[in-house]
């Protein structure tokens, strides 16, 4: 008895949270940001439920980590992964943010998957809801249905209706939105573009995403389910995968913890065939690699050569993630794999260049490593994260449509030869890097934090519930405006009033004395 009392006088008292997770995009690189965080939840002794739209062959072997597949509910975005039909898209179009809603879960969708259904019902009882909020906060009702408190995830910086949601302040003139390719130094036609990038992201997600799921919530939730505005406020915190370091610099309220990097974990040993081609390699290695959604087999044949034709020139090696089974003209210092351990090669010294998408998974572990990204966006935000490497001269942009071989040629040759671009890669990995806490232990903390205090409603700003008019100050200045106009208005008659009586004096008492002057002219 007294060795129990002992024990629980000296030992910090461990406490075990149920957590659930509920992430409904089917993009694999949006699983990869926060699987990290719910899989570390469930090493530290967390009860961790999940119910992905990304279904794995890999499962988990720790014990507290729950997965439910939910992938055949939501399909998959297999019409993105080939360049062909993205070639009509390519780039800064205002519809790209529409497409954003058009891959929506429907109503048959959501009422038809049977473990959706049974969450709704569920006895079990959770401490904290996590779920990505991308394209919308339907999921949120989960949460609010369930009584517990929610932690938004997003797998990027915040677009506008995200920041609205939470109160964070959003000012077009210089953060600029995700999808618009531009840096927060942005000229004058860049600030109006962003302005409209805004503002248009604001009106689509309330009529393409509130408005379609305001409609059919109840159908499913009940009839006492209230609008999703209101369902926002039960967002307690929300995660960005970001990092002033490489994004840029915005103004943050406390419920908004940037956790870019979150998935980066040290580095493991390579395998032997790819370990033993970049060890030998005494030029240095090019690392090629177009994500885990579009598929490199696909890139049209003079695209393809282009860069065939490039890597011919070069005296260093390259791989390339390259998912067919024979690469037309590959030259001897080629090595294609359908698959490559991505965040263990950036790792190796002997990586030189990382030719890339731009998307901010495979850009923030290229900055981690130091390593200088000569980018390629194809959709979505990777214009400007490869802007944003631009800007700190750590890559440089390769637009699509301009692919060429003398293009594709002179860009690998600048970044590999031009040492600023490396100097500049390790300056910038050097600060990413620096931080009181790992973005993996922030992330952490603030999830218990907001269990142990009961959602933390002490962190959401006053201004995420205040209505537009008010949060920009329009009831204030037109009150100001009103009261200066009366003020003018009052002064203008009053003086008018005051000149006018002055006037009659003097005009009048002239116009007297004047008459009387002539009546005694007259009697003379």
């Amino acid at each position: 008895m007294l060795f129990l009392i002992l024990i629980s006088v000296l030992c910090p008292a461990v406490y075990s949270y149920n957590i659930l997770g509920l992430f409904t995009s089917p993009m694999k690189s949006h699983h990869i940001v926060y699987d990290s965080l719910m899989t570390e939840l469930a090493r530290r002794g967390h009860n961790v439920t999940i119910y992905s739209a990304v279904s794995r062959s890999r499962k988990h072997s720790i014990p507290l980590y729950h997965e439910i597949d939910i992938s055949a509910c939501f399909g998959k975005p297999s019409e993105m992964s080939n360049f062909t039909r993205l070639q009509s898209s390519v780039y800064r179009d205002f519809r790209t943010i529409s497409l954003i809603f058009t891959v929506l879960p429907s109503y048959n969708q959501i009422k038809n998957c049977g473990p959706l259904m049974e969450l709704k019902n569920t006895s079990m009882k959770y401490d904290v809801l996590i779920a990505e909020f991308f394209n919308t906060d339907f999921f949120f009702l989960f949460g609010y249905h369930l009584g517990i408190p929610s932690i938004a995830f997003h797998s990027n910086a915040l677009n506008g209706y995200q920041s609205d949601a939470l109160g964070l302040p959003y000012t077009p003139s210089y953060i600029p939105n995700i999808l618009s390719g531009y840096t927060s130094k942005m000229n004058f036609s860049q600030r109006l573009n962003n302005a409209w990038y805004f503002w248009y992201s604001l009106y689509a997600f309330t009529r393409d995403s509130r408005g379609k799921y305001d409609a059919i919530s109840k159908e499913i939730f009940g009839p006492g389910t209230p609008p999703l505005r209101e369902v926002a406020k039960n967002i307690s915190l929300m995660f960005s995968y970001v990092h002033f370091s490489l994004n840029y610099v915005r103004p943050m309220v406390p419920n908004v913890v940037e956790i870019g990097g979150l998935n980066i974990e040290p580095s493991e040993p390579l395998p032997q065939n790819i370990e033993k081609f970049i060890n030998e390699s005494k030029h240095g290695v090019v690392y090629f690699c177009m994500g885990s959604l579009l598929r490199g087999e696909t890139f049209p044949p003079e695209k393809r050569e282009a860069f065939l034709y490039a890597f011919s020139k070069i005296p260093q090696r390259v791989l390339w993630k390259w998912e067919g089974d024979v690469l037309p003209g590959k030259s001897d210092n080629i090595m294609i794999s359908k698959w490559m351990p991505q965040r263990d090669i950036l790792a190796h010294p002997n990586v030189k260049l990382f030719i890339s998408h731009g998307g901010l998974l495979g850009t923030s572990e290229a900055v981690y490593e130091g390593v200088p990204v000569l980018g390629i966006p194809i959709f979505g935000d990777q214009r400007t994260n490869i802007k944003s490497l631009e800007a700190n001269g750590a890559g440089e942009l390769l637009d699509y449509n301009e692919i060429s071989k003398e293009v594709v040629l002179e860009k690998i040759q600048r970044l590999l030869n031009d040492p600023k671009y490396k100097e500049n890669a390790k300056l910038l990995s050097d600060r990413y890097r620096d931080r009181p806490m790992s973005p993996l232990d922030t992330a952490v903390y603030w999830t218990e934090y907001v269990i142990r205090h009961k959602g933390a409603p002490h962190l959401r700003t006053a201004a995420a519930d205040m209505p537009w008019y008010q949060y920009l100050l329009l009831d204030v200045i037109a009150f100001i405006v009103a009261v200066l106009v009366a003020g003018l208005l009052i002064i203008y008659y009053t003086t008018k009033f005051i000149l006018r009586a002055i006037y009659g004096l003097i005009c009048g008492g002239g116009a007297k004395k004047g008459s009387s002057k002539s009546d005694k002219k007259k009697r003379n």
